[in-house]
């Protein structure tokens, strides 16, 4: 292979600094919002609040702040890593820009990114992602494929990966050893996965045609393997704590949604150092100026935009409120994008831990979507069915558990088309053990 060394012009996707913070503070927690507010009013004179976060600035020097004050760059790069302690979205950005690419391809990536979970998964159907990315001309399956490939060949080994199977694989792709049991382990990943959790070694043994040694090696070297690679770049906080944005009640025979009280509503602009304004020769203050004005303006319309989803997503669940989980409505993101005129990725920024309180608990606002299963009397989320399935196991008798293929069974009497296959993944979501696992004499 022949190297050589050249020189490239490329264009990248640039987000304003006003939609780069209306993003960041959109997408946080109640919790993490809160840390980034505290971090605003430490580094900017204009901001404060009456509110449990203001910061006391009575022994602060404005000279000292104001010559600490570092202006940030004007535009926002994608590819730019700007924090030290990495999440595991800022990592693949990261490890993205050491190649060039054109505006079209970065902005497929930036939908791929978003879509990968903190588990290191991509969590969504790479169809249905790539259905709303908006560019022209429609981002074709080899292209998608080809980016996607691209991310998990640059990334740490797993991330990215679609299930399981996939992501071992791709851990396996890196590993020198012997051939042999580096074939075994493979095989045992793509097809025998099941009998590997069921501890089926003899039924194992006879699929690989292998000797006692050699399955042995083959699954002590996939136990060496991650099976969630994400859960490297996730902060253990044992501060962090739940905090409820929304609260949906029953009033006059009617639900409402109310926003929960917002401290940061209370944010205001200080106008005691305006003079100080005129007389900035580098524009920095004027900068921190701005900045402030735009925080409080996101901040505002990050509560409407909570505020108008959460009564969305409630009008189209109101069965759930009435009777309980099992009857919760399928819900996907596009349509509530499309009554409220949204991008779907803004709404799955908007109900991304984010938590409403209702009659039956704290769920976060993306629970109420999901997949549909067809019944006879139309459809069900998946999540009901989720909770059926739950609901016949936990009846089931200790001594005769049901089997995946019982289970589809007796949903199919309920009017609800399952496959078996889809039984053993649903289990599998639930936590449950196979029936042979479960079974107690």
């Amino acid at each position: 292979m022949k190297l050589s060394l050249s020189l490239k012009l490329s264009q990248t996707l640039k987000l304003t600094p006003l939609l780069q913070q209306s993003i960041k503070i959109l997408q946080a927690s109640q919790v993490e919002l809160d840390n980034l507010i505290e971090e605003y009013l430490a580094k900017n004179i204009f901001l404060e609040t009456e509110g449990d976060l203001k910061l006391r600035r009575t022994s602060k020097n404005f000279d000292e702040i104001y010559h600490n004050y570092k202006s940030t760059d004007k535009q926002y790069d994608i590819f730019e890593n700007q924090i030290k302690n990495q999440t595991l979205k800022e990592y693949l950005i990261e490890n993205i820009a050491i190649f060039s690419f054109s505006e079209r391809d970065q902005i497929i990536f930036s939908f791929l990114i978003d879509a990968i979970d903190d588990n290191g998964y991509l969590s969504e159907n790479l169809k249905e992602i790539q259905n709303i990315i908006p560019v022209s001309p429609l981002v074709e399956d080899v292209e998608i494929e080809r980016l996607l490939k691209l991310i998990q060949n640059s990334s740490l080994p797993g991330i990215g990966a679609r299930n399981l199977s996939e992501c071992l694989i791709l851990q396996l792709d890196i590993i020198e050893c012997n051939s042999k049991i580096l074939s075994y382990a493979k095989s045992i990943i793509l097809y025998h996965l099941d009998l590997l959790g069921n501890k089926n070694y003899k039924k194992l043994k006879s699929k690989l045609s292998c000797s006692d040694n050699e399955l042995e090696e083959s699954i002590k070297l996939i136990k060496q393997l991650n099976p969630k690679p994400g859960v490297l770049f996730q902060k253990i906080d044992k501060t962090d704590y739940i905090t409820i944005d929304v609260t949906v009640e029953k009033s006059n025979n009617k639900w409402r949604v109310t926003l929960n009280n917002d401290n940061h509503l209370n944010l205001r602009i200080n106008d005691d150092h305006d003079d100080y304004l005129s007389n900035d020769p580098n524009k920095n203050l004027k900068e921190q100026h701005q900045e402030a004005k735009w925080l409080i303006k996101n901040l505002q319309q990050r509560s409407i935009s909570i505020l108008r989803v959460s009564r969305a997503i409630i009008e189209k669940q109101k069965d759930f409120l009435e009777k309980g989980e099992l009857f919760i409505k399928p819900l996907i993101l596009k349509d509530i994008a499309n009554e409220l005129e949204l991008h779907e990725s803004t709404i799955s920024r908007i109900t991304s831990n984010k938590f409403i309180s209702t009659p039956y608990g704290i769920f976060e606002l993306k629970y109420f979507f999901g997949s549909t299963i067809k019944t006879n009397d139309g459809n069900l989320s998946s999540k009901a069915v989720l909770l059926r399935i739950k609901e016949l196991i936990d009846n089931e008798l200790p001594n005769k558990p049901y089997s995946d293929e019982k289970l589809c069974l007796l949903l199919n009497k309920q009017g609800v088309k399952i496959a078996r296959r889809t039984i053993a993944k649903y289990r599998q979501v639930l936590k449950i053990l196979p029936s042979n696992q479960r079974k107690r004499i």
